[in-house]
């Protein structure tokens, strides 16, 4: 994991070098030392972290490690007779230009999202499926694409899903019997209520406190509610050679039938480790029946960009035995 960073390590020394070189060891009025500390810092870094990272699948990419270095700059070193201070008298245009990209980035998404909406009949995928895959193509940096994609999956299920889509017999729901509903429904209450309590005690000390704590309370009932219909409208696929878990805003777990060892009822307690993923968001809050131990490590790719590879699988099904009878059929 170390290794995987040693880039923006490196960029990391090298940016905190020339941060104390210009506090400590340069004059204030050598306006030529504090345009060639600009260029390392701002040019030379970001150049070496390039080269350095690009056999290494990182999540920060060398524009966004730019970017940084550019937004940070003009707050470090003086501008007054540097040589980069024209750069950042025009920097209002390159914000235009990214948000120009952004623009850009998300009409190629609507255009990708049109193409792809078709496979939305097709089993082996659903919505969040489509609307993943469309970002996948619109978004090319990885880590900002998970991000994104959580979001607006999540508003999409919050706002815009209302209606189940066509329940084939090979298809099966994980909510009816779960009582998970009401553990989310609990839990979007409780967070009103503390919401409200916090905000009436915050408001008469900090009003720009009391506002950011009700911001942050509003997105997390979208992302709660966003999660809860995720569930009730995904449904988990037996097909010809594979099982398809879905459940809410997790990505979807394709496992390989030929590659299952044992797949049983289970309702009985787990110690956590590093071989063993549960599907569901609010951990033992939440129920489990089923169980999968695959032959060899397969990669489960959970919310936040957090990526297990574990052996054994729990996830909740509501006709368990339906589910584990057709599996094992097969």
């Amino acid at each position: 994991m170390i290794k995987k960073y040693n880039a923006l390590l490196i960029f990391g020394i090298i940016e905190t070098i020339l941060l104390l070189i210009t506090f400590y060891f340069t004059s204030k009025d050598n306006a030529l030392s504090f345009s060639v500390l600009t260029a390392l810092f701002l040019i030379v870094a970001p150049v070496v972290y390039y080269f350095l990272s690009r056999k290494e699948k990182t999540e920060l990419t060398f524009w966004f490690v730019f970017y940084l270095a550019f937004k940070i700059t003009p707050f470090i070193f003086p501008m007054e007779g540097n040589f980069f201070k024209v750069i950042f008298d025009w920097k209002i245009y390159f914000n235009i230009a990214f948000l120009l990209f952004l623009i850009w980035t998300a009409i190629q998404f609507i255009l990708n999202l049109k193409k792809n909406i078709k496979l939305t009949n097709n089993e082996s995928q659903d919505d969040y499926d489509v609307i993943t895959h469309s970002l996948q193509k619109s978004i090319k940096f990885k880590k900002l694409g998970q991000i994104i994609t959580f979001e607006i999956c999540s508003l999409y299920y919050c706002f815009i899903k209302w209606t189940n889509n066509k329940t084939p017999e090979n298809q099966f729901t994980g909510y009816k019997n779960s009582g998970v509903s009401a553990i989310y429904i609990g839990l979007m209450l409780a967070s009103i209520a503390e919401a409200a309590t916090m905000h009436m005690l915050l408001i008469s000390h900090s009003k720009k406190g009391a506002i950011l704590f009700l911001v942050l309370h509003i997105y997390l009932l979208l992302n709660l509610t966003g999660q809860l219909k995720a569930i009730i409208f995904r449904r988990h696929s037996i097909l010809s050679e594979k099982i398809i878990i879905r459940y809410g805003l997790f990505n979807s777990l394709e496992i390989p039938i030929d590659s299952i060892e044992n797949i049983s009822r289970f309702e009985g307690d787990y110690e956590k480790n590093g071989n063993l993923a549960k599907l569901a968001l609010l951990g033992k809050l939440e129920p489990h029946n089923v169980s999968i131990e695959v032959k060899d490590n397969i990669e489960v790719h959970l919310p936040f960009g957090i990526i297990k590879k574990p052996k054994l699988i729990l996830f909740y099904i509501d006709d368990v035995d339906t589910f584990v009878f057709n599996v094992k059929s097969r």
